[in-house]
C-alpha cells in the first residue's frame, strides 16, 4: 500500500472517532438533560409526599407513593449508568482519535521528508546535468584550443 493511500486511511479513520464522538456527545447531552429533568421531577414528587404524609395518608396511597418513588429512583439510577458509560466512551474514543491524529502528523511528516528527498535528488541530478554540460563545454574549447 502506498504511502498516500495509508495517509488518506488514517485521515479516515480520524473523520470516524470525530463522527463518532459527536454521536457520543449528543447522546450523552441528551441522557444528561433527561436525567436533570428525572431529578426535578423526584424532588418535586418528594415534597408532594412530604406534604401529603403530613396531612395523613391511608395505606394504599403510601404504596403508590414509594412504588412510585422507587421506579423514579430506579430509573435515574439507569440513566446515571448510562451516561457514566457514555462518559468512558466518550473518553476512549477520544483517546483514539488522538492516537489516530498522531500517526496522521507522523506519516505526514514522513511524506515531506520522502518529498524532501525526491526534490534533493532531482536538484542533484539537476546539477550533474549542469556540471556534465559545462564539463563538456570546456573539453570543447579546449580541443578547439589546441
Amino acid at each position: 500500500m502506498s504511502l498516500d493511500s495509508i495517509r488518506k486511511v488514517h485521515a479516515q479513520t480520524v473523520d470516524s472517532l470525530m463522527m463518532e464522538l459527536s454521536h457520543i456527545v449528543q447522546a450523552l447531552t441528551h441522557s444528561e438533560e433527561q436525567y436533570r429533568t428525572m431529578e426535578v421531577q423526584l424532588q418535586a414528587d418528594t415534597e408532594a409526599y412530604a406534604q401529603q404524609a403530613r396531612q395523613g395518608l391511608t395505606i394504599e396511597d403510601l404504596l403508590q407513593w414509594e412504588a412510585r418513588m422507587d421506579a423514579q429512583r430506579s430509573a435515574l439510577q439507569h440513566v446515571r449508568a448510562g451516561i457514566d458509560h457514555a462518559t468512558g466512551l466518550w473518553q476512549q474514543t477520544q483517546e483514539r482519535l488522538v492516537e489516530a491524529r498522531r500517526e496522521c502528523k507522523l506519516l505526514e511528516r514522513v511524506a515531506e521528508r520522502r518529498q524532501s528527498a525526491v526534490r534533493a535528488a532531482h536538484a542533484r541530478r539537476e546539477q550533474w546535468a549542469t556540471d556534465e554540460a559545462a564539463s563538456r563545454q570546456v573539453s570543447v574549447r579546449s580541443r578547439g584550443d589546441s
